[in-house]
């Protein structure tokens, strides 16, 4: 990168352009008009400075990761530049061109299937190729994906509204029910698969980009990228808060025909690319999977933003009418939450548009952070 070394250290004593948290973004130009070089990074708390730590060592990792190629590694950002300062943390990577997704969704929400097909199918590789299929028999695995965000669910609906801390215990009751005894595929995600985090060249494609890595882990359900990207996109182009989108699905039983259209879409790319070798067996109740998006998603934005002053707002718009819906769902029934292999069934979507591969088990990395 060709920028006066000085330039960083002038953007960070100005305001910054944009403000994501406790995290200042500012895109760096080596001339006035000319299209930016790189983008700069400035956290200023421990949560969002631990971030930019994790997708330093994210991107270092998968930079060497055997199973991924270079033309997929070309869709990451690079790390130009990091420095560890006594008031902020500071990273320069460089730069993805294109438009955010979320952007060109809220253009055009006619074209939702075909971009956020598009989407599922640039971050299905990473998925595919460091790949391990699990069977959810102990604790350990649903400690991490059910048992500490309903904790940290149940805390704070303890403290915001006690009187749905019964419908907390029934949601986690479901999930433990539902994913006990199930076949999985995990991998490395990327943690906040949203429209805002990927970038394309326009309203057509490609996707040229897929940015902030601060929440990726290896040992993650693959479905919780896939649906996230669903839901959220759904969310920019019905001007929807989160909460509403998980609501309308879990009472209409499902996906909608259009989400349900991009995710096989997608699946069907992925079959296509390997030839479909080894297609899986078993498929998950749409509402199980969009549940267990929902509880890790929002789990870990409350974690950023437990000190805004519009929490309760918050609360009241993506939390409590979710539970609302699990409360009213006592009818469910873990058997009819497996189904075999196949499209027809509204409930039985494919768990991961990612199918197998013959060396998946192979594959290094896949195993949770401590």
């Amino acid at each position: 990168m060709d920028l006066p070394i000085g330039l960083i250290d002038i953007e960070l004593s100005t305001p910054p352009t944009e403000l994501v948290g406790d995290t200042a973004v500012v895109q760096l130009r080596p001339e006035q008009g000319r299209p930016p070089a790189a983008v700069l990074k400035v956290a200023r708390g421990p949560l969002r400075a631990a971030e930019l730590r994790t997708q330093r060592r994210v991107l270092a990792e998968l930079a060497i990761h055997q199973g991924l190629d270079e033309e997929w590694r070309e869709l990451l950002p690079r790390i130009l530049a990091f420095d560890e300062r006594t008031d902020a943390t500071v990273s320069v990577e460089s730069y993805r061109p294109g438009m955010d997704l979320a952007e060109v969704l809220a253009r055009h929400p006619n074209r939702f299937e075909e971009l956020t097909a598009a989407a599922l199918s640039a971050i299905a590789p990473l998925h595919r190729r460091t790949a391990t299929f699990v069977v959810v028999d102990n604790v350990c695995l649903l400690r991490r994906w059910v048992i500490e965000p309903l904790a940290a669910l149940r805390d704070l609906c303890r403290r915001l509204e006690p009187g749905l801390v019964s419908e907390v215990d029934w949601l986690g009751t479901m999930l433990r029910q539902a994913l006990v005894g199930w076949r999985m595929p995990v991998s490395w995600t990327h943690g906040d698969y949203t429209p805002g985090n990927v970038r394309v060249a326009g309203a057509r494609g490609p996707v040229t980009g897929i940015v902030n890595w601060g929440g990726a882990r290896p040992g993650q359900p693959a479905l919780i990228d896939e649906y996230l990207m669903i839901l959220t996109a759904s969310c920019q182009v019905e001007r929807a808060d989160l909460g509403a989108v998980v609501t309308e699905r879990l009472r209409a039983g499902g996906l909608s025909d259009r989400e349900r259209n991009a995710l096989h879409a997608a699946h069907d790319r992925a079959d296509a690319d390997i030839g479909d070798r080894s297609p899986m067996n078993e498929r998950i109740d749409e509402r199980v999977a969009i549940l267990l998006t929902w509880l890790n998603h929002v789990v870990d934005l409350w974690r950023k933003c437990a000190t805004h002053p519009n929490h309760h707002i918050w609360w009241a718009t993506n939390m409590a009418p979710v539970l609302d819906a699990v409360a009213a769902w006592q009818g469910f029934d873990v058997s009819s939450a497996r189904a075999p292999a196949g499209r027809g069934a509204a409930s039985g979507a494919a768990i991961a548009t990612s199918p197998p591969v013959e060396d998946a088990a192979q594959a290094p990395g896949n195993q949770a952070d401590g």
